[in-house]
């Protein structure tokens, strides 16, 4: 996994090559120092971080902020994985940081052949790197589909709200947008029958009464609502 915030999710007692070889300890995948030496190196490498021996004895506190992110990415690489939970692994950073951390995951994900679940709040941003995307709703999905798909044809009302908002050029007009009423409910109090109904546009009573199901409304293109 990587973290959202790596001033929170790095322990800033531990070391860059404590940080990056816990995971080889604790999974009991080196032998001796020289493996692991080998291994972190390889890692931090792989995560765009020069020079990486010389990083060894510093601490995240040393580092910049895109140099903690890549850190944290080098922490998840260094047990080769094929899948990887990315939680919002760019919101912390600044815009100039964020092009450069996102190209060294695409490029990562075509090289090794690497999954990933991406959680991000930035439609526009889940667009430009995922093949698929889920949009979920106080905690359930209420569409899925390929990226194009679920951008270029919104079928849920939430999807369609939240691609109405994504930012656009200027020339492209803004009649269309669509701002939902109301706040988020509570998760711990989840409205009954479809938990979007009190912020729909188009809701209607049985709305209130009847969750509906994910179904599919295209190939390989998924909603939930009993309006598609």
């Amino acid at each position: 996994i990587i973290f959202q915030d790596p001033y929170e999710s790095l322990n800033p007692r531990q070391t860059v090559f404590a940080t990056v070889a816990e995971p080889l300890e604790v999974n009991g995948l080196v032998h001796n120092l020289k493996e692991k030496e080998e291994r972190v190196e390889e890692a931090l490498c792989q995560a765009g971080l020069s020079n990486p021996r010389e990083l060894f004895i510093r601490y995240p506190h040393e580092l910049s902020g895109g140099q903690r992110q890549r850190l944290a990415i080098a922490g998840a690489l260094v047990l080769r994985p094929q899948f990887i939970v990315a939680d919002e692994p760019v919101s912390m950073l600044d815009l100039s940081i964020r092009a450069g951390i996102l190209k060294l995951m695409v490029g990562l994900r075509d090289e090794m052949g690497i999954s990933y679940l991406f959680i991000t709040h930035d439609l526009s941003l889940a667009w430009l790197v995922s093949d698929r995307i889920a949009i979920m709703y106080l905690g359930k999905i209420v569409e899925l589909g390929s990226a194009d798909a679920v951008i270029k044809s919104p079928q849920h009302p939430y999807a369609r709200a939240l691609v109405s908002v994504i930012p656009v050029p200027k020339k492209i007009s803004l009649l269309d947008r669509t701002l939902l009423r109301g706040e988020t409910p509570d998760p711990v109090n989840i409205p009954p029958g479809c938990r979007f109904h009190p912020r729909c546009p188009v809701a209607e009573p049985c709305c209130r009464e009847e969750e509906p199901l994910l179904r599919e409304v295209a190939p390989q293109h998924y909603g939930a609502c009993h309006f598609i």
